[in-house]
């Protein structure tokens, strides 16, 4: 029998500490029930390479990523820890729900539901994205 841990890391307040930048798992590292960890690390340096390509400004563009990439990855880190704890059940009547539903949910169906997780696309201009310091 092997143990493997698992860790999550609690929403980081910013991924951005002055000219310091965390990606990947560093920034939002989430549980493995949607095979998401190195997709949102790429995300995030493709979004990075973005923000510091068309923001003159290193501090600012800085501050763009974080606003970007902030909400999808909490939505993504939540996402998975809920299907875990799904994944997970060992009450057998919660296992025999579980199980039918996955079975009679047509693939359409569930392929659409991951949507919000596989259809990402490269950000837009960075200078678009409004600054959440002021909210």
């Amino acid at each position: 029998m092997l143990r493997h841990d698992l860790y999550d890391l609690p929403p980081l307040p910013s991924f951005v500490r002055g000219r310091v930048a965390l990606l990947g798992d560093a920034a939002h590292a989430m549980t493995p029930n949607l095979g998401q960890g190195a997709c949102q690390a790429l995300e995030d340096a493709v979004t990075l390479a973005h923000c510091l390509d068309t923001v003159p400004d290193t501090t600012a563009a800085l501050r763009s990523y974080d606003r970007l990439r902030r909400p999808r990855t909490r939505a993504v880190a939540r996402r998975s820890a809920r299907l875990g704890t799904i994944g997970q059940l060992s009450w057998p009547p919660a296992v025999l729900l579980r199980d039918t539903a996955a079975r009679l949910t047509p693939v359409r169906m569930t392929l659409r539901s991951m949507t919000p997780v596989l259809g990402w696309t490269p950000p837009a201009d960075p200078a678009d994205v409004p600054d959440d310091r002021n909210r």
